[in-house]
Parts: structure tokens; sequence; C-alpha cells
């Protein structure tokens, strides 16, 4: 017996789209070889991102010692400037 679902499709038309659905991907699965392939592409993606993160760290922490040494300069330079006006 088939069923009529109102719209106008069966029981057995429905089964062959889920059908087919599936049948798409079982094309879209990747291999073990193909997934170990991309983890090791991803894990090194992961170790240059953390790198380049480490060396941004770097030049920041940098940045920021130079300038307190530029302030402190600075601050050596209005000091003996203010003592030399003042004599």
């Amino acid at each position: 017996m088939v069923k009529n679902n109102g719209n106008g499709t069966t029981n057995e038309d429905l089964a062959g789209m889920i059908s087919r659905g599936f049948q798409d991907m079982e094309a879209r699965l990747v291999s073990k070889d193909e997934f170990c392939s991309l983890e090791k592409k991803v894990d090194k993606l992961d170790y240059q991102v953390s790198e380049v993160y480490d060396i941004l760290k770097r030049f920041e922490e940098n940045d920021i010692l130079n300038l307190q040494k530029r302030v402190q300069i600075l601050e050596k330079a209005v000091r003996s400037l203010a003592t030399s006006q003042s004599k």
C-alpha cells in the first residue's frame, strides 16, 4: 500500500530522497589518511599562530621597555634643563 503524504509525495519518494542524501554524504567522507594529513596541517598552523603570537608579545614588551627608557631620558633632560636655567 502506497500512502500519499498530502503534498503529492509518497513514502517511497521520501525514502528515495533520504537515500540520495546519504549517498551524497558518502562522497564527502574523508579517509583516515586524509584526516591525519589535515590534522597535521591544522597542528602546524596552530603552532605557527602561537609562534607569531609570542613574537608579537615580545615586540610589545620591548616597545614598552623602550618607551620607559625614553621617558627616563626625557626626565633627565628636563631635570638638567631646569638646573641649568636656575643657575
